[in-house]
């Protein structure tokens, strides 16, 4: 089984998407996905479904939907070459709850951890090629917000509260990392395309591109960015903001014989 959450949830089972038919089955989904091969008690479970539907109903609802991932499991196993796993062994009640087994496979969150955790490794020992090539690798896992198109409850928000930290983080080590490395003028340019992916936008704003373009006048850039954080803050939240202040250092740090006025 392969399981992303950086960016929209997919889960696959032989290649077979398992297809989540209702909020509440997609919620379920995505709660067990981000505890991937831990056992979730079905409270937990229920209490994600507070406000969607009446608490004396949420166990139930659980049961169910768990009910359908097992038949879309089922079909997903059958379609590959030879069925070693059930349902039921994917997706097994355990005491307390249920457990999400994904058979060794991939999860994109498992190499985020990995990358990063390689990535300040490599800082601490100041290998900072490495670190700026890791920690690269465990930004480029992400393709959106985590989770992105799940009406998340109280502790699947707190876990994309968590992984957004996170990522902030790596943002700000391997920020770190091209600085120790001189490399301010490419900085530039990826932190532009990380600032598209930030927005869901193609392309930054213009004025923010033209801030890039100018050589020599950071002042006029530090302004463009500035002004570009305070829209992008009202509408994408602060991962816009901190990598507009990532890209502000590389402004002040980079244009070499630049004043300011």
């Amino acid at each position: 089984m392969d399981i992303d959450v950086l960016g929209g949830l997919r889960v696959t089972e032989n290649g077979v998407p398992i297809v989540a038919p209702t909020p509440e089955t997609r919620l379920v989904l995505a709660v067990l996905a981000a505890h991937a091969n831990q056992v979730v008690p079905v409270s937990v479970l229920a209490d994600e479904l507070t406000g969607r539907v009446p608490a004396e109903h949420a166990r139930a609802v659980v049961h169910s939907a768990v009910r359908v991932l097992r038949e879309q499991l089922a079909a997903a196993l059958h379609a590959g070459p030879r069925a070693v796993r059930t349902a039921d062994t994917v997706l097994p009640s355990v005491p307390g709850g249920y457990l999400f087994d994904t058979g060794g496979g991939r999860c994109d969150l498992d190499e985020f951890e990995r990358e990063a955790g390689a990535g300040y490794r490599a800082m601490a020992r100041g290998d900072f090629e490495a670190a700026a090539r890791r920690l690269r690798g465990a930004l480029d896992l992400w393709t959106g917000p985590a989770f992105a198109g799940v009406d998340a409850g109280p502790r699947l928000g707190e876990r994309i509260a968590a992984l957004e930290d996170s990522r902030l983080a790596v943002l700000g080590q391997w920020v770190e990392a091209g600085l120790s490395l001189g490399r301010h003028r490419e900085l530039h340019a990826e932190l532009s395309g990380l600032l598209a992916r930030h927005t869901g936008r193609e392309q930054p704003d213009e004025p923010y591109l033209a801030a890039l373009r100018r050589s020599g006048r950071r002042v006029g850039s530090l302004r463009t960015l500035h002004a570009t954080a305070a829209t992008l803050d009202a509408d994408s939240g602060r991962g816009a903001s901190v990598a507009l202040r990532a890209l502000r250092r590389t402004v002040l740090l980079g244009a070499p014989g630049a004043r300011f006025a």
